[in-house]
């Protein structure tokens, strides 16, 4: 291959890496923004609830739950996700989900639980505990 042909495919994965890593970065901002007191909307809390993992998305993306409910996270996606907390938040996370793997987590301490997939960083949900 050509140098500058070369030159030109590298300087196009640089590209694409950056993009990527900008969209983390805002991702990220994001999260935190809602870890530090952003307002929640009112929505009806329930004591059990289920989030898909599908197209590298948690749907939905925000649950409010009652205070000890749980939350099975299901993977449908054919690459492995994580459920980890975010700074801050007081659950124990799912660790790594294969695809049409499950884990069920209790959601114990009231507040703005935030998580991210540590795998996928641009990945982020969050579960508003209630009493």
């Amino acid at each position: 291959m050509p140098m500058t042909r070369r030159l030109l495919l590298l300087t196009g994965l640089g590209s694409a890496l950056n993009v990527g890593a900008i969209l983390a970065v805002d991702r990220w901002r994001q999260a935190d923004s809602l870890a530090e007191g952003d307002p929640v909307e009112a929505t009806a809390a329930v004591s059990e609830a289920e989030v898909i993992i599908r197209g590298f998305q948690y749907l939905p993306a925000e649950v409010t739950l009652k205070r000890g409910g749980t939350i099975t996270f299901t993977n449908e996606d054919s690459t492995p996700h994580t459920a980890t907390p975010l700074d801050g938040a007081q659950f124990q996370g799912t660790g790594r989900l294969r695809r049409n793997e499950s884990k069920v987590v209790v959601f114990e301490v009231t507040g703005i639980q935030n998580y991210f997939c540590d795998i996928h960083p641009s990945m982020v949900g969050r579960i508003v505990v209630v009493d």
